[in-house]
């Protein structure tokens, strides 16, 4: 039998890039060399996209590739392939089975690759155009998951331009509204960039500015005292399915990038120390945000527990979620029995599966296609 080449897409525009590579070489690392041909896609922080060598990548250096060449994606949903181009003259062209994005935050987790690779017709590991959009901006998000009776955290949003020029009523908004302590967030990146917590109203400014470095948008959202962090990893289309809870435990105020990525000390409790309602009510709920949400193939939901009261919260969605060595989603799915290999060939099954129920559909209204 033939190996599938799949492509796997990394790297990216966003602030996210280098935890992007990171999550990228894992995947490479463990994916079955039986089954699959890595073709792999690096997104440099300019926008330019190249074939890369994963080498000496897994060895602990970056990522090669040609400085000479660039690769572009053909738009003809009929020829799913790159063609690497160097001097305005094809190179080559690979054909690409299903396509991995790998690409946390903005211009990679939003929509926006996704949409490409809809139109270059090749199946695609994740969700789809609308799922990665309303997935990514956390506003939008949340109003959709409101509107839905999921349970959301008191919460406001608005445009830096309207910060600017109206920053002391919505300062008063944000007090009146929300109060501290609250959080302050860029709407539309991961990973706990662009957000800031406070706790005194004379912090609310500093922090909004922050954010507004970051995001044209700013989330501002009501602190949920002495919280427990919870995620589920989700997996599947039609009918996903949930792994056991996991509980972040960060010895930071919150789980900021530095505890996801950098410290050593946050732990991961898989599975969580929750009684049995509790872990039937977080996974319900993780599977109906994210059907709600349109996603597909993966998510991983994280929730938020008040400490006292023991109320729950959907705080996000990540469609693209962490997948190095130290990650939830991975790490969750491995304690509940799929190991990281089994997963990325799951992932690539659900991909084909999605795209052949999608050239299912109808793409005309013809007569025959009226009945």
């Amino acid at each position: 039998m033939s190996k599938l080449k799949i492509g796997v897409i990394f790297g990216g525009r966003s602030v996210e890039h280098e935890i992007s590579l990171l999550s990228a070489k894992s995947i490479v690392a463990h994916m079955d060399p039986d089954k699959y041909e890595v073709f792999p896609v690096l997104i440099e922080k300019n926008g330019t996209w190249r074939r890369a060598s994963v080498g000496n990548w897994l060895e602990g250096k970056q990522p090669a590739f040609s400085e000479s060449s660039t690769l572009t994606p053909s738009l003809n949903p009929e020829k799913p392939v790159f063609y690497e181009i160097e001097n305005n003259r094809i190179l080559s062209e690979h054909e690409i089975n299903v396509m991995f994005p790998v690409l946390h935050g903005t211009y990679g987790e939003d929509g926006t690759v996704q949409g490409v690779l809809e139109l270059m017709n090749v199946p695609s590991v994740g969700a789809s155009v609308l799922g990665s959009s309303v997935g990514m901006d956390k506003i939008i998000m949340k109003s959709v998951l409101k509107e839905a009776g999921l349970p959301v955290v008191d919460y406001i949003g608005f445009y830096s331009h309207d910060w600017k020029s109206n920053r002391h009523l919505l300062e008063d908004r944000i007090l009146s509204e929300i109060g501290v302590p609250c959080f302050i967030k860029s709407a539309d990146l991961g990973s706990s960039i662009g957000i800031r917590k406070v706790t005194s109203e004379n912090d609310i400014e500093g922090a909004v500015d922050f954010s507004c470095r970051f995001s044209n948008r700013v989330l501002v959202e009501k602190a949920v005292l002495k919280p427990r962090e919870i995620e589920i990893s989700v997996l599947g289309n039609e009918e996903p399915i949930t792994s056991v809870p996991g509980e972040i435990v960060s010895h930071r105020e919150f789980y900021d990038y530095e505890a996801k990525y950098l410290e050593k000390t946050t732990e991961l409790i898989a599975p969580a120390e929750l009684d049995g309602l509790s872990a039937s009510v977080l996974r319900n709920l993780a599977v109906k945000t994210y059907k709600v949400l349109d996603c597909s193939g993966m998510g991983r939901v994280d929730f938020l527990i008040e400490g006292e009261t023991g109320d729950m919260f959907v705080s996000e969605i990540n469609t693209i979620p962490g997948f190095t060595e130290v990650s939830m989603y991975p790490k969750l799915w491995e304690v509940s029995g799929i190991t990281y290999s089994e997963l990325i060939s799951k992932l690539i099954d659900l991909a084909i599966e999605r795209r052949k129920m999608q050239d299912g559909l109808k793409m005309d209204i013809t007569s025959e296609s009226r009945v």
